[in-house]
C-alpha cells in the first residue's frame, strides 16, 4: 500500500505542481495595463485600460466577458468613456465600473443579459482611480487615501465608512475572505469588517511587490500576483497566499509568464485568473491559477460521480464512489494550507471516515481520479 501511495504521490508532484498555472485563450483585445476587471459567479470581465509606451496616451472603453466552461471571450457593450486606472466591484450579479483617469466620481452598471451600461449614483466623496475596490454582502467599496465609501444597491447610494488606518497611495491591492475585505498597500496588509466598521492590521505583506499587484481570493486564501518592486523599472512574478485563520502568509508556485506590473486578476469557481499588465511591453496574454492540485486536469464542468457526505459534519464523512473505482486506492484529508492531516484507503461504495478528533474548519478530500485527482471541500463543525 506503501508503494502505491508513493508512487500516486510522485505523479501528483510532478505533474500537480506544473499545473497550478495554465495558461487559457489570450484576452481578446490588445495588450494594455492599468484596466479593469471583476468576476460574477460565472463569467469573469475586463476591459478599459491603456498604453503609453510611446509617449502617445491611448486608453480603451471596449469591455469582454470570458466564460470558463468554453475558455472564450466576446465583446459586449463598450463602456461609455474611454478610461483607464478605474475601479470595480460587482454586486447584485452585475459588475460596476467608475472612477479613474476619464470621471470624476461617475459609477456605470453593466448588465450581462441586456449588454448595457446604466449610470449609479455617482461617488459624492473622492474619485477612486488607480486602486481595487471589494465587494462584501452585496455592497461594493472604494477608497482613496484615508477615506473609503460604500455603495448600497439597494437605495442606490454612497455612505463613508470608518477612515482607513493609514493614508493608501496609489496602486494597491485588494480581495475579499468571506466577511472582510483586505488592502495591501505597501507592505502593509489591512482588513476591513464591515459588520463592525472596523480596520484591522494583519500581518505584514514578506513579499517583493511594493504595489502594481492584482489580488483574487479563492479557497478562503487571498492571492496577491506580481507587481512591481520599489520603482516601475523593476516587475516580479512572485505569488503570495494570505490566510486570515493563521494571520500568516505563504509563498506559491510562481507566475510562470513574463513577469509584470498592472495586470488585472479575478476567480470564478475557485480558480483565479489573470492576464494584460506591463514590463514596458503590453501584454493580452490570459492564465488560470489552480492551486488545489488536482482538479487542473479536470475540465470546468466536470462531473465526477462522486459524493461526500454530510456536509457539514462533526465527526464521521462518508465518501461514495461508483463502482469503477479500484479498490486500494488513498485519499487525503487536507487542510486548506495543503497539510495532510489523514490517510484513508478509498473502496467501491461506501466508505467513512473519523474525523471526530479533528478540528473544526475548512477542509478537502483529495480523491484520486484516473491520472489526476478530484478535490472535494467540506466543513467540520
Amino acid at each position: 500500500m506503501r508503494s502505491v501511495f508513493a508512487l500516486l504521490f510522485c505523479l501528483l508532484s510532478i505533474g500537480g505542481q506544473a499545473q497550478y498555472w495554465i495558461q487559457k485563450a489570450s484576452f481578446a483585445g490588445v495588450g494594455r495595463h492599468r484596466a479593469v476587471g471583476c468576476a460574477t459567479e460565472n463569467k469573469g470581465y475586463l476591459g478599459l485600460g491603456h498604453v503609453n509606451g510611446t509617449g502617445v496616451n491611448y486608453s480603451y472603453q471596449d469591455w469582454w466577458e470570458y466564460d470558463p466552461s468554453s475558455d472564450s471571450w466576446s465583446q459586449r457593450a463598450n463602456y461609455p468613456v474611454a478610461n483607464y486606472g478605474a475601479t470595480s466591484f460587482v454586486v447584485n450579479g452585475h459588475p460596476c465600473v467608475g472612477g479613474g483617469a476619464a470621471l470624476d466620481g461617475q459609477f456605470y452598471q453593466f448588465n450581462p443579459l441586456e449588454n448595457t451600461w446604466t449610470a449609479i449614483a455617482p461617488c459624492p466623496f473622492f474619485n477612486p482611480g488607480d486602486t481595487q475596490g471589494f465587494s462584501v454582502n452585496n455592497k461594493g467599496y472604494v477608497y482613496v487615501a484615508q477615506q473609503m465609501a460604500a455603495y448600497d444597491p439597494s437605495s442606490n447610494s454612497w455612505s463613508l465608512t470608518a477612515n482607513p488606518p493609514v493614508t493608501f497611495g496609489s496602486w494597491t491591492c485588494a480581495f475579499t475572505i468571506e466577511g472582510s475585505g483586505y488592502v495591501k498597500a505597501g507592505t502593509k496588509l489591512y482588513e476591513y469588517k464591515p459588520i463592525h466598521n472596523t480596520w484591522t492590521q494583519r500581518a505584514d505583506f514578506p513579499g517583493a511587490s511594493t504595489g502594481g499587484s492584482s489580488g483574487f481570493s479563492i479557497l478562503q486564501r487571498g492571492f496577491v500576483t506580481c507587481g512591481y518592486v520599489g520603482g516601475l523599472a523593476t516587475v516580479t512574478s512572485q505569488v503570495w497566499s494570505f490566510f486570515p485563520g493563521t494571520n500568516s502568509w505563504q509563498l506559491e508556485l510562481e507566475f510562470p509568464g513574463i513577469s509584470r506590473r498592472f495586470p488585472v486578476a479575478f476567480a470564478i469557481h475557485n480558480r483565479g485568473y489573470f492576464g494584460t499588465g506591463t514590463n514596458g511591453i503590453n501584454m493580452n496574454d490570459f492564465w488560470q491559477y489552480n492551486p488545489t492540485l488536482n482538479t487542473s486536469g479536470l475540465p470546468e464542468n466536470s462531473d465526477v460521480q462522486c459524493r461526500i457526505f454530510p456536509n457539514p459534519t462533526n465527526d464521521f464523512l462518508q465518501v461514495e464512489l461508483p463502482s469503477e473505482y479500484e479498490s486500494g486506492l488513498i485519499g487525503e484529508v487536507r487542510n486548506l494550507n495543503g497539510q495532510v492531516i489523514q490517510q484513508v484507503e478509498l473502496l467501491p461504495g461506501i466508505t467513512l471516515i473519523d474525523l471526530s478528533q479533528v478540528s473544526s474548519g475548512t477542509y478537502f478530500l483529495s480523491i484520486p481520479y484516473g491520472d489526476k485527482v478530484l478535490n472535494k471541500m467540506f466543513k467540520i463543525w
